[in-house]
């Protein structure tokens, strides 16, 4: 089947995927390591920068102040049945 786009010949799907599945040969491919995956240091430790990091750690900062965001401080709950002051 022939379809043209804007009055140009398209390859249809099947012969496209012919076409990839034949370039695509395994030997070609280099096998990944998982193992030597795993052992590279972290971009903490090479120096890469990482937005995703930067930006869970400015938080609602992020464009706004060069001060990370920090959740406000946590009050303790009073005891319950013991009165303030009797030490």
């Amino acid at each position: 089947m022939d379809v043209s786009v804007n009055d140009h010949p398209a390859l249809s799907y099947a012969c496209l995927n012919q076409r990839l599945a034949a370039s695509v040969h395994p030997a070609s491919q280099p096998s990944i390591q998982l193992d030597a995956v795993s052992q590279l240091p972290s971009n903490q430790q090479v120096g890469q920068f990482n937005f995703s990091a930067f930006s869970h750690q400015m938080g609602p900062n992020l464009g706004k102040s060069v001060k990370p965001w920090r959740p406000p401080p946590v009050q303790p709950l009073p005891l319950l049945g013991v009165p303030v002051g009797t030490h």
